[in-house]
């Protein structure tokens, strides 16, 4: 097995090794184009315009990527742009989304919180664990035994009605 090395991103400034390079990286994007495409059922293309190579690097081949451009370009405005993202956009969509678990982990926390505290004061004494909490954490855990008290008035009708069936 062997074990690949993180590569460093910048140019390499050796002719020799940049060609050797740019020659295997070519390679390695026309392989994962047509396994995309395959694997997907998409259409797609590649063009690669070296400027040591008088003839660009295209896959499928010249009139398959003609076809595909000539599809993108028969579609509106807005559907060319629909899916398009630069860095921008992904940066702020991949932020967008992560603000968002953030959001959703922080609800799950609080009300984790206000779990253990509806129980400490079930197990401790209620007056000593209610006289720490502020006005809104108390509306908190009662809405919470509340909703679990609902929940609770669900299952035993449930296992009530399964036990009696109607004659």
């Amino acid at each position: 097995m062997t074990i690949r090395r993180k590569v460093q991103l910048s140019f390499i400034a050796n002719n020799r090794a940049r060609k050797a390079t740019l020659r295997k990286r070519k390679g390695g994007l026309v392989k994962k184009m047509h396994e995309i495409t395959t694997l997907c059922g998409i259409e797609g293309c590649v063009i690669i315009n070296d400027e040591s190579d008088p003839q660009p690097t295209v896959w499928p081949s010249e009139e398959g990527a003609r076809r595909t451009i000539e599809r993108f370009r028969s579609l509106s405005i807005d559907e060319q742009k629909k899916r398009m993202m630069n860095q921008e956009s992904f940066t702020q969509q991949r932020l967008e989304k992560i603000q968002e678990k953030i959001k959703k982990q922080r609800g799950e926390n609080r009300k984790k919180e206000i779990t253990l505290t509806m129980y400490q004061s079930m197990c401790d004494n209620p007056l000593v664990v209610s006289s720490t909490l502020n006005a809104n954490e108390c509306e908190e855990v009662i809405n919470m035994l509340s909703q679990h008290i609902m929940e609770m008035n669900i299952a035993v009708e449930t296992m009530a009605s399964s036990s009696n069936p109607l004659p």
